[in-house]
């Protein structure tokens, strides 16, 4: 798991998927040219020289390629070792693979050429070799002699690598096709699985995994910081290959033409999409897979929503959203996204903080602290610990006293887009809550709010509906304590830092204030109406 947490980044940084070398006169129009609009419609980026005039301004721009892509594709030809530039990519290649640390994966392709030719450098690679030496004869230099000799090791270290070859194909297509799958394969382990790692849960796969084969639009629900769009990064990640089309969509950033054109491949016009459901039908015999991440409304997507049990019984639609009653009567099943259990938190906590899954020696009650702060929102846990990280105890003591009163602005900032997109009325409510009645009986609490002229009953589904309230067996109101904090954040940066000009405070604050006598007359009114003895059923 530690692994998994710490490479994750470098891992998905790289720019391109899949690098192709190849020797243009060979294979360029007809199989090559077939490989990749195979790996593009499995929406694999894949890089092709197609438009580069070669020279040695080139090499440089090919190198970075190379480095920068999880996969390299060899399509080994007949022709393939008279290109001197084919060659030196090979030696790139390679040597990419070599790393310690993140090699590169390699998948020759043997096209109607013997491996053993090119293992061995024998046929037409011993011919093309034999006019490198003659071009080279001039030059007597070391460096000349030892170019040679990294070609020949390269091609005997590539012949040597598990890959495709078509003689042992019926025809190009099925060769492509396996190809093409066994880059899908790997692209999957060289992303790594973040479920454990970052989502959190051991059973969490097997759970989403029988969802998504038995449920065709799903719903993923959960309070900020959660990790809803991660857990929806890996169910991409891990079913899109099996699909004819594919989209993940952050929904703030999507228009539904923009979805169509990347599910359809080609250009959908915003005019021609608008209460249609023509380019859908279209897609009906298909294998579908959507991922709309981050909703807070679905706008244009509501007949796609609508529409999409029309679809294939294969093919799936997955909402992200912290709303969930955007997700009612729209899909078929709603995955809650939970807090962590401690353990869990621990462990990623200390990934963040130690880089490895168990605190350092000293820190142990220091993390159970960090831990219990976060209460089990990964963002939390993840922000927390890096902030932490390489500090001493000193700081760490410094930073929890701070805590207590001024929250983490990179935490509360997720938390707070909920809150953001409550009404007034909402807004009041959930402030109330956090100040005066988290754990008390639902009823009760809609009595008291209601005889101060809040329509509570609507207001508290709302806040349950968004994440930001939960409503106990018991029929109790809880909150996290983030929210909670989240709530006091609110109120003293609206109000500013002076307690007596709060218009809610609880506990000890306002013990201390009224028994100061600092309220203005002005201001009695609003406590007379926050400050009192509840009276529990």
């Amino acid at each position: 798991m530690a692994n998994r947490e710490l490479l994750s980044t470098s891992y998905s940084s790289k720019k391109h998927d899949v690098f192709l070398s190849f020797r243009g006169e060979d294979t360029r129009i007809g199989f090559t040219s077939h490989l990749y609009d195979a790996l593009n419609h499995k929406s694999i980026k894949t890089y092709i020289d197609y438009l580069l005039n070669r020279g040695e301004d080139v090499w440089p721009t090919l190198a970075e390629a190379i480095e920068d892509s999880h996969v390299s594709i060899v399509v080994f030809s007949e022709n393939y070792a008279s290109s001197k530039w084919c060659l030196e990519e090979l030696v790139k290649i390679l040597e990419c693979r070599r790393k310690v640390v993140h090699g590169q994966v390699v998948i020759p392709v043997f096209y109607k050429t013997d491996p053993s030719h090119i293992r061995n450098q024998s046929g037409s690679y011993e011919k093309a070799f034999a006019k490198h030496e003659r071009d080279l004869g001039n030059s007597e230099s070391d460096d000349s002699k030892q170019k040679v000799l990294n070609w020949k090791a390269a091609l005997t270290e590539a012949a040597n690598i598990s890959g495709w070859d078509s003689k042992t194909h019926k025809d190009e297509s099925d060769l492509i096709e396996n190809v093409v799958n066994d880059v899908l394969q790997k692209l999957q382990l060289r992303y790594p699985n973040e479920l454990e790692g970052i989502v959190g849960s051991e059973n969490f796969s097997g759970v989403v995994e029988t969802l998504m084969t038995s449920i065709q639009i799903l719903g993923i629900w959960g309070m900020g910081g959660m990790g809803k769009t991660t857990i929806a990064k890996v169910l991409f990640a891990k079913f899109f290959a099996q699909y004819d089309h594919v989209c993940f969509a952050n929904a703030k950033e999507y228009s539904l033409s923009k979805l169509l054109s990347e599910l359809l491949k080609e250009e959908i016009s915003p005019s021609n999409v608008v209460g249609s459901t023509f380019h859908m039908r279209r897609l009906r015999s298909k294998k579908v897979f959507i991922i709309l991440d981050n909703v807070d409304s679905l706008d244009q997507f509501e007949y796609l929503c609508r529409d999409f049990g029309d679809q294939s019984n294969d093919s799936r639609l997955i909402i992200t959203t912290r709303d969930r009653q955007l997700l009612s009567e729209r899909v078929h099943r709603i995955y809650e996204v939970k807090q962590w259990e401690d353990l869990e938190s621990l462990e990623l906590f200390s990934l963040e903080a130690f880089k490895q899954s168990l605190p350092q020696k000293g820190y142990e009650d220091l993390s159970q602290r960090a831990v219990a702060y976060a209460g089990g929102i990964p963002l939390a846990l993840k922000v927390l610990g890096s902030n932490l990280r390489s500090k001493g105890t000193d700081f760490w003591e410094s930073t929890f006293r701070k805590l207590d009163k001024f929250p983490k602005e990179e935490i509360q900032k997720v938390l707070k887009v909920s809150y953001d997109g409550l009404d007034p009325l909402e807004k009041k409510i959930f402030l109330d809550i956090a100040f005066f009645f988290k754990g008390e009986k639902k009823d009760h609490v809609i009595r008291i709010l209601n005889a101060c002229g809040l329509e509570a009953s609507s207001g508290i589904e709302v806040l349950e509906d968004k994440a930001l309230i939960t409503i106990s067996n018991g029929n109790r109101i809880q909150m996290h304590d983030l929210l909670k904090k989240m709530g006091s954040d609110i109120m003293r940066k609206e109000c500013g830092i002076n307690p007596a000009t709060h218009t809610r405070l609880s506990g000890s604050e306002a013990l201390e204030v009224i028994k100061e006598n600092k309220v203005r007359e002005q201001e009695t009114k609003s406590f007379f109406k926050i400050i009192f003895q509840i009276e529990r059923p």
